[in-house]
């Protein structure tokens, strides 16, 4: 344990945090926690917990500082059309059933509720402006993007992503929906249009935020967002989706959220690959009747089945599956078990790295894809992903060798050729970011 976790005064500052932010994800994972407040103790030049505690209730110190310490604690990581099945389903199923209702009133709200760096609502922008074009001409679209992390959200406003947050997404679309200047891809400034950014604590409050007041929506997304928070949180946080929906709206949550207690008031709808979730109408209500969807409705799950429930065997894709989902304990523990049965796959290896490294386990993850590199000299994927810790981890000679090695495995590759355990990172993309990394440690 370090110094923080021993503070007189870090029980409370925690519990105070949790209650302010929801981000119940971090009371039983103090090693991350105390990390991340130590070092803010430290840049500040503070005594303790107390006094950190002290500071975060000091008026527009306090609030600014608070917002460096979720920067730091939530987790931005997203990228374009993250959830296949589930951006199927909603092309699929919830538009098409969404504008053949909506036709008197030609309006169409959508709430991204925990936007990160954008990249979803922007999908979904892509998504409508290029599938459904013709059927939304003339509508009034609007797609309200929400998220605790404010840094995030100026990300989100410029529209800038580096490579690694298109890596699901195809080269037809890279070419037509972004330009690209060196690593950083912009997307389209048409793709804007529909789109507002708004800052929102989802926990705080009954949503009363004034963009919000009065308004319901056709479509909430909130995926893996309640991850992070209790229980008590996310059956209430469930609720307020359902009264902000139109009768007859839909909810599309994270995989791994879909405790059916949560949505007892809602259709249940299984799709390949997906579960989503309806506001019905009440009985004898004035709103038009919801047409059936797509997909015949399904009652509602027990519970989501782990990976590898029904077979004996483990295997890399339920490994891949829980990592997705965010259950990174349940994905440690499915990996010790998968590597039991086959400790020479290069694979395993370097999917426990990112696992420990989700979890804050010091010197696992550098092991691990360590042992990666050892079991195939080509994996370019593990290289750069050892180049990132070392690079964290203050070690930027050693971390130049690994993005230089991304280059050397790389160098006869197709530009087009799909990475190791990468899916849908291409081998020209993991070396624009190697590249970068490598001018960056130059510069320092």
């Amino acid at each position: 344990m370090n110094r923080v976790s021993q503070d007189r005064g870090y029980g409370r500052l925690k519990e105070q945090l949790i209650a302010s932010t929801g981000l119940a994800y971090y009371t039983d994972r103090d090693e991350i926690l105390t990390g991340v407040i130590g070092g803010r103790i430290s840049d500040l030049g503070l005594r303790g917990c107390s006094a950190y505690a002290g500071f975060l209730a000091d008026g527009e110190k306090g609030s600014a500082e608070m917002e460096i310490l979720i920067a730091q604690l939530t987790n931005g990581e997203t990228y374009f059309f993250r959830g296949e099945e589930q951006f199927a389903a909603i092309r699929d199923v919830i538009l098409p059933d969404i504008l053949e209702r909506k036709q008197s009133s030609r309006e169409l709200h959508i709430w991204s509720a925990g936007c990160a760096s954008g990249a979803e609502p922007y999908s979904l922008a892509i998504m409508l402006m290029d599938e459904f074009a013709d059927r939304i001409a003339g509508w009034q679209v609007g797609i309200h993007a929400t998220d605790i992390n404010r840094s995030d959200l100026a990300r989100a406003a410029e529209g800038k992503f580096r490579a690694w947050a298109l890596r699901s997404t195809s080269d037809a679309v890279r070419l037509e929906c972004f330009s690209r200047a060196g690593p950083v891809w912009t997307i389209h400034p048409r793709y804007k249009l529909p789109i507002s950014f708004h800052h929102m604590n989802l926990v705080d409050g009954e949503f009363a935020t004034p963009w919000l007041a009065g308004m319901r929506f056709d479509l909430i997304l909130c995926r893996n967002v309640m991850i992070y928070f209790a229980p008590a949180v996310n059956l209430r946080l469930v609720g307020r989706f359902h009264e902000s929906l139109e009768d007859g709206g839909w909810l599309v949550v994270g995989p791994s959220e879909g405790n059916p207690m949560n949505y007892r008031a809602f259709r249940c709808v299984s799709t390949a690959g997906a579960t989503l979730y309806q506001k019905m109408a009440p009985p004898g209500g004035q709103t038009e009747e919801a047409p059936e969807p797509a997909v015949a409705p399904q009652p509602p799950i027990p519970a989501l089945c782990k990976p590898g429930a029904q077979s004996n065997r483990a295997d890399l894709q339920g490994l891949r599956q829980l990592a997705d989902r965010g259950d990174w304990q349940d994905a440690a523990d499915y990996g010790r078990r998968l590597l039991a049965e086959d400790r020479l796959n290069p694979a395993i290896h370097f999917y426990r790295a990112l696992i420990f490294e989700k979890l804050g386990v010091a010197d696992e993850p550098e092991r691990s894809l360590r042992q990666a590199i050892y079991l195939d000299r080509k994996f370019a994927l593990a290289h750069y992903h050892l180049g990132l810790a070392l690079q964290r981890g203050r070690q930027p000679d050693a971390a130049a060798r690994s993005f230089g090695n991304v280059l050397k495995v790389l160098s006869g590759a197709p530009e087009q050729e799909i990475v190791t355990a990468g899916p849908g990172v291409t081998a020209a993309a993991l070396k624009d970011l190697a590249k970068m990394h490598l001018e960056e440690l130059s510069g320092s």
